[in-house]
């Protein structure tokens, strides 16, 4: 696990690459305390920072093959290299070393452009080949590990964060204003855009070739599809499958040479990971890590000590107020240099914290919602699919108004955040736009009161080119999931769990985003995914094989933080002075006016603004440290 970063200039641009390249490298010291290494030569410079995981004295990078023709860094795991290393030595490769980079560069010699083909695992990767005089970068197909890159005349560079291409001569901090209305909207934003105008990210399951001058456009090594006629099993054969695709992902995830533990929330995802982690190791070689919260609204610790117990794993607690956590807003929300609206990322952030003071890598039980079926979004998407036929004034006075009255809890995976209020506000809208609407803190008709520009038309494309793009069965659900792992997961969770996991220079491993899990579960049939109103049916069926039915199907609560008591309490403060209508005039991102508003309604208790509110927030913080 590392960062990475790197440069063509064939112009002869920079006046000391060398330095440049230095520079851009030690903005990621936190991706990788252990070691730095960079190779500069003939117009090109590659770099990285390491968290040494495998083969500790001998997986020093930049790497090269033998007669140094082609160079390498790379960020993550491969973790079929020792079937792909064997397959390679009996093609005639030799080996200098144990890492799994290494099977990178063979793989390239003996596959060419078509070597990430042959990859399972988490990565961005670039590899330069000096012979062709062509740089390739590549990402992973679930878009687990980062990689962005801006290209100006005569001058490309690339990194794993855009701190880094900062760093470098020539590279802009100039707002992309499309990408800064996909932030208010969606609280991120889509690849290939990111928030700086020029600087792009590489879609996962993309590589892209840089020579003659210029970046060709990024290609697909691997598409998400899924079967248009789902494969015809059992529900047992069904769940005999997962149970054994699953253990082969989490064996494949303990290769280590440092300390190995796992995230244990106490949710059905990480207590899966956990049960077949028992399956591979003794029970008192896991160790499982869960923090516990002060406020039941949002503490699971009852249900992560319960799975610990009862799979007898070496459990570690740690005891936090959730008013602790305040102290680490400043330095998680500092450290995002392109704004991430997603407040769990600071409860991330705590948890890989404390747990890398006992291991340096953590299974986690991150993308089974997404791969499965975990939200109730999906069976709303079957339900507004069949009420945006009924004459709105009719769902208005006899769903809408009547439901409405229904409280709306903290943490409520259901109900919580006014979210039936926004079910019935989107059920006109294409279901890939009513799907991201469902989550998003602003709607598109207050993008121009916020920005004092029309929505631009550009600003909604990535949601409708996926929509375009999805091959598989005319099923609203399958729709649906599909949309979520193309863009929520790859640009908001995905991004959260490496920010804050790199931050405490810890890596974390996902079985659920296994390429083998994925494509599984895309031949399943939507129904055993989602059942009536139970999402997750198959995979809680198979929990059933490892846990009590008591502990498999309780109810649901979100992994959060009290933003709202804090921006009216503890963060006060913080927020009053960042969002000063004079700050917010200096910084000239949004109507001053309008945020003032959602403010004085949400301190005042007369109104609940905490999603806009913490956009908000968030996007002042990142343009005062970083544009």
């Amino acid at each position: 696990m590392c960062g990475i970063c790197g440069f063509i200039d064939r112009r002869g641009l920079l006046a000391d690459p060398a330095a440049t390249l230095r520079a851009m490298n030690d903005t990621m010291v936190h991706r990788g305390p252990d070691d730095a290494g960079l190779h500069v030569a003939d117009g090109f410079g590659i770099a990285m920072r390491r968290l040494s995981i495998i083969d500790l004295s001998g997986g020093h990078q930049p790497l090269s093959n033998e007669d140094d023709s082609i160079w390498l860094v790379f960020n993550g795991e491969i973790y079929n290299f020792h079937e792909l290393r064997t397959r390679l030595e009996k093609a005639g490769h030799v080996f200098r070393t144990r890492t799994d980079s290494e099977t990178i560069v063979h793989a390239y010699e003996e596959y060419g452009l078509a070597f990430c083909e042959h990859l399972n695992g988490m990565f961005a990767i670039a590899l330069h080949d000096t012979k062709k005089k062509r740089l390739i970068l590549a990402r992973d197909r679930a878009g687990k590990k980062p990689l962005y890159y801006a290209e100006s005349a005569g001058l490309f560079v690339f990194a794993s964060e855009p701190k880094a291409l900062l760093a470098c001569p020539g590279v802009g901090r100039e707002i992309d204003p499309v990408a800064l209305q996909q932030y208010l909207l969606f609280a991120c934003v889509f690849a290939p855009r990111s928030i700086y105008r020029g600087m792009q990210k590489l879609p996962g399951g993309h590589y892209m070739v840089v020579e003659n001058g210029g970046a060709q456009p990024p290609q697909p090594f691997w598409r998400y599809t899924f079967a248009t006629e789902p494969e015809r099993r059992t529900e047992h054969d069904w769940l005999d499958a997962m149970d054994d695709t699953l253990y082969h992902a989490v064996e494949r995830r303990l290769e280590s040479d440092v300390p190995l533990g796992v995230f244990l929330s106490g949710g059905i995802d990480s207590s899966m990971v956990v049960a077949l982690m028992c399956r591979a190791l003794p029970p008192d070689r896991v160790k499982t890590f869960s923090i516990t919260l002060d406020d039941p609204v949002y503490d699971e610790s009852r249900w992560s000590r319960w799975a610990a117990q009862h799979m007898h794993t070496d459990h570690h607690e740690f005891k936090l107020s959730v008013d602790g956590m305040l102290s680490v807003v400043d330095k998680v929300i500092g450290n995002l240099d392109e704004p991430m609206g997603d407040s769990s990322i600071i409860p991330t952030y705590v948890v890989s914290m404390l747990t890398r003071q006992h291991v340096t890598v953590a299974l986690a039980g991150d993308g089974g919602d997404e791969v499965f079926g975990g939200y109730p979004k999906y069976f709303a998407q079957r339900w507004a699919a069949v009420l945006e036929r009924v004459p709105g004034f009719l769902r208005r006075w006899f769903l809408e108004k009547p439901l409405g009255m229904l409280p709306s809890p903290d943490g409520s995976v259901l109900l919580g955040q006014n979210k039936i209020r926004t079910f019935f506000t989107s059920i006109d809208q294409h279901y890939a736009l009513r799907n991201q609407f469902w989550v998003s803190p602003f709607l598109p008709g207050q993008i121009e009161e916020l920005t004092g520009s029309p929505l631009h038309d550009d600003t909604l494309e990535p949601v409708l080119r996926h929509a375009h793009e999805y091959r598989g069965p005319d099923d609203i659900v399958t729709q649906t999931m599909f949309l979520d792992f193309k863009l929520l997961m790859q640009d908001d969770f995905n991004v959260k769990v490496d920010r804050a996991s790199m931050l405490a220079s810890l890596e974390v491993r996902e079985p659920f985003l296994d390429t083998q899990v994925i494509e599984l579960a895309a031949r399943m049939p939507s129904r055993l995914k989602v059942k009536g109103m139970r999402t997750k049916h198959l995979l809680k069926r198979l929990a059933e094989r490892y846990y009590p039915k008591e502990f498999v199907h309780r109810k649901k609560w979100g992994f959060g933080i009290p933003v709202k008591r804090w921006i009216r309490e503890g963060l006060r403060p913080q927020f009053e002075a960042v969002l000063a209508p004079d700050e917010m005039r200096r910084a000239g991102l949004v109507n001053p006016d309008l945020c003032a508003r959602l403010l004085k309604e949400h301190l005042s208790g007369r109104a609940t603004n905490t999603a806009q509110l913490w956009n908000l927030y968030v996007l002042h913080m990142w343009h005062a440290h970083w544009a």
